[in-house]
């Protein structure tokens, strides 16, 4: 008998952020600001989009900031 379990968010959310990790770490050692910023932001809206995703709350998205 297989198991069809789905993987946990948590397990995902570490292994979107050790692969933003890598890349970023890329980016720094060529010092390519820039596209760390980039990594930066699209590390957080996949992971907002995933949480999001799995916890039924897609309709809350796009996030929307407060102002300060």
């Amino acid at each position: 008998m297989t198991s069809t379990l789905k993987p946990r968010l948590i397990d995902d959310l570490n292994a979107l952020h050790a692969s933003y990790v890598s890349a970023i770490n890329t980016a720094v050692a060529d010092d390519d600001m820039a596209t760390v910023h980039e990594l930066a932001a699209g590390y957080d809206r996949e992971a907002t989009q995933m949480v999001a995703e799995r916890e039924g709350k897609t309709h809350l998205l796009p996030l929307k900031r407060r102002a300060a």
